[in-house]
């Protein structure tokens, strides 16, 4: 059996998580220093991956959905250079990405046989916004073709953003332990 490979086609307001929409409208509203009342709209156009599950955008649970910014990664990899992060360059960062070490970043595949055609690209799991439902539907009629992560890739993408997302940051308080390991031997 051949691999059919990371992505299917797929169009039309049937949603599923692991969809990747392109050029989407973003909202963001940021409120004016000197009137708390009055708030700006900036709207930016982003590539994003849908993280809500499927089941509840089956089942119409969800009236808002959560994305993931995606960037191809010569553009995320040149930002990251940009803005000083060297590691982003080395061999171990790489294969830190293709091994999953990175908790807050997933690595999907390049799909350049298929229209719409993405490179390597990069899901930050730190770039999350919520989309109204309708807006994404609306976004989804128009355009003619999108990608979807075919099974186990969607799978291993919720798996993905679950690490990040559950992580526990531990405070570091078992410093106390280092004068006492000194001093085990000393008995």
């Amino acid at each position: 059996m051949s691999d059919p490979g990371w992505w299917e086609h797929t169009a039309g307001a049937a949603l599923e998580q692991g969809d990747l929409l392109l050029d989407i409208p973003i909202y963001s509203t940021r409120g004016a220093a000197s009137d708390p009342h009055v708030a700006q709209v900036e709207t930016e156009l982003a590539d994003v991956v849908v993280v809500t599950q499927t089941c509840d955008l089956d089942n119409d649970k969800v009236d808002h959905i959560l994305v993931a910014g995606a960037q191809p990664w010569r553009v995320f990899a040149g930002n990251q250079y940009a803005a000083g992060n060297t590691a982003v360059k080395s061999s171990g960062f790489h294969q830190n990405l293709v091994r999953g070490n990175i908790p807050a970043l997933t690595l999907l595949a390049a799909a350049g046989n298929t229209i719409p055609t993405i490179d390597w690209t990069i899901v930050d799991f730190r770039d999350l916004a919520v989309i109204q439902r309708v807006d994404i539907d609306t976004h989804t009629r128009r355009t003619t073709s999108r990608l979807r992560l075919r099974s186990p890739y969607k799978e291993h993408f919720a798996q993905a953003f679950a690490r990040y997302f559950m992580r526990v940051g531990l405070p570091l308080d078992a410093e106390g332990f280092l004068p006492y390991a000194l001093t085990a031997f000393s008995i």
